[in-house]
């Protein structure tokens, strides 16, 4: 009844404390950095398209036994399964995220926008092809269309979090049931958005960027390539802010950003962390280095 009262009188229902949380971190860090400002008002932006967007939820059947034998084999637990994905669903939430990218003025949005309402952009099937691991249908569908791949890419992310890591959480004793030794999600397959080094003994969690999965990795390895070899292995900070750095590999001149933390950090917490430390990335791009696809 509140809520309908709500919505008669016009007022917008207060975002989830995840979400609110989330905000007010971003305000606060456009408060210190004025010069990310405007990157946090669009990163508030499609966080509040993303919780007012009609409720999505992921599930998934998955036995015990089956979940220990895809991890044991190196598969994703949700790697070829049936996520029912509501589409009229995904698709409304692409489309609220759309409008905001659109409000912000991002170049391509208007064009993603009209894709998806004439039909030629199906959500759904970008999400198929992200969950499979094969980029190539996702490039296709979206370069067919003429579409920014980047902003494609961005707007489905934010599109599946919300029921992603919600389903990550539920799915959270079936990954502990088994070791897992691979850079990438054993959830979802995607790569590692950050790392935490939590507590005192510093143990190194890896934190998936489509679902906020995590998961134990040794400090002394690349994610992305698995070299060992400590003498390609480095570390690249500002003095001053040494807590926050970016794990570099010469072998695959990939990187990561690492971070201290007593607790894991929040899901919607990730991307406004992975923001305060642009200036990361810009050290590790200026080296030569890059981040995962």
């Amino acid at each position: 009844m509140a809520k309908s009262i709500g919505r008669l009188l016009g007022r917008r229902a207060p975002p989830p404390p995840e979400i609110a949380a989330a905000l007010d971190a971003l305000a606060r860090l456009a408060e210190e950095e004025p010069t990310l400002s405007e990157a946090a008002a669009l990163q508030g932006a499609l966080l509040r398209a993303a919780a007012a967007a009609p409720p999505l939820v992921a599930e998934v059947d998955l036995a015990e036994a089956e979940a220990a034998r895809k991890l044991a084999a190196g598969v994703p637990l949700l790697r070829g399964e049936d996520l029912r994905l509501d589409p009229a669903a995904l698709r409304a939430a692409f489309a609220r995220l759309a409008d905001a990218a659109r409000k912000h003025n991002l170049p391509g949005a208007d064009a993603v926008a009209e894709a998806l309402r004439r039909g030629a952009l199906e959500p759904a099937a970008l999400a198929r092809a992200v969950l499979d691991g094969d980029p190539e249908p996702l490039a296709l569908i979206v370069g067919g269309l003429g579409l920014p791949g980047d902003l494609a890419r961005t707007l489905l992310r934010w599109s599946l979090f919300g029921p992603l890591s919600a389903l990550a959480e539920r799915l959270a004793p079936l990954r502990a049931a088994a070791a897992w030794g691979h850079g990438y999600c054993p959830t979802c397959g995607g790569w590692p958005l950050l790392a935490e080094q939590r507590g005192l003994e510093q143990q190194r969690y890896l934190r998936c960027g489509l679902c906020a999965s995590s998961w134990g990795s040794d400090r002394l390895v690349c994610p992305f390539c698995a070299s060992r070899d400590y003498e390609q292995l480095g570390y690249l900070f500002l003095d001053g802010k040494e807590q926050r750095r970016a794990a570099t590999c010469d072998a695959c001149r990939g990187y990561l950003k690492v971070l201290n933390a007593l607790t894991p950090i929040p899901p919607y917490e990730l991307p406004v962390l992975d923001l305060a430390t642009l200036y990361l990335d810009m050290v590790a791009l200026e080296r030569g280095y890059a981040p995962a696809a």
